[in-house]
């Protein structure tokens, strides 16, 4: 298997290219600083370039069999980064016959939100998070209405950690049947990611991620 990654570098993207590496799992990546992944292992292939750069987004795109878009910007970046990438990605896709694609959102944008805890939804939520659920929204709005073969996941705010796999995941339409804690290691989170190259059981679903 081939997939295609975006948001490499982040915290969440590094842990997937790292674990992908390891399962045998060859990946592409965009990066703008092909440097920050020199030291991971061999089967992956870097391909420099921006997410705004068509040709780069394509070609980081053909010949994969899945795509993962872990696109991240500051917290309270306006530009839109995620919704407007996303968009990008979802044309080379549709252009090279790629079909599989698995985004990561974040707990609490749509229907996810009523899930989040008090001080989130009614304090850091306002006053912080405004710009990341709009640009989380926007760009899960990209991604139902693509035609592919998807899954969004929201997982709730990261921490570092080793991955444990034994995280908790549901649809985001139905509450947790039990108390969960809100935090989740990103390594986990890229694990969910990886499992879900070859899951659909959330195919055209959007999954809630806490540990």
């Amino acid at each position: 298997m081939r997939v295609a990654v975006f948001g490499s570098t982040g915290g969440v993207g590094r842990h997937f290219v790292n674990q992908a590496l390891e399962k045998g799992i060859a990946v592409t990546a965009l990066v703008r600083s092909p440097g920050k992944l020199a030291d991971l292992p061999q089967g992956l292939t870097l391909v420099p370039g921006d997410i705004s750069d068509e040709e780069a987004v394509y070609f980081t795109v053909a010949g994969a069999n899945a795509v993962v878009c872990a696109l991240g910007a500051p917290l309270q970046d306006k530009s839109g980064i995620r919704a407007s990438g996303t968009a990008q990605i979802i044309r080379a896709m549709k252009d090279a016959c790629v079909h599989r694609l698995v985004c990561l959102s974040s707990i609490g944008a749509g229907d996810s939100y009523k899930l989040i805890p008090a001080h989130y939804k009614y304090l850091l939520g306002p006053l912080m998070m405004e710009n990341m659920f709009a640009d989380h929204e926007a760009q899960e709005a990209e991604v139902a209405a693509s035609g592919l073969d998807w899954t969004i996941a929201r997982p709730g705010p990261y921490r570092d950690g080793d991955r444990t796999g034994t995280y908790a995941h549901g649809l985001s339409s139905k509450a947790p049947d039990r108390k969960l804690k809100f935090r989740i290691n990103r390594a986990d989170v890229a694990d969910f990611l990886i499992r879900q190259l070859s899951d659909n059981t959330y195919l055209h679903k959007q999954a809630w991620l806490t540990s």
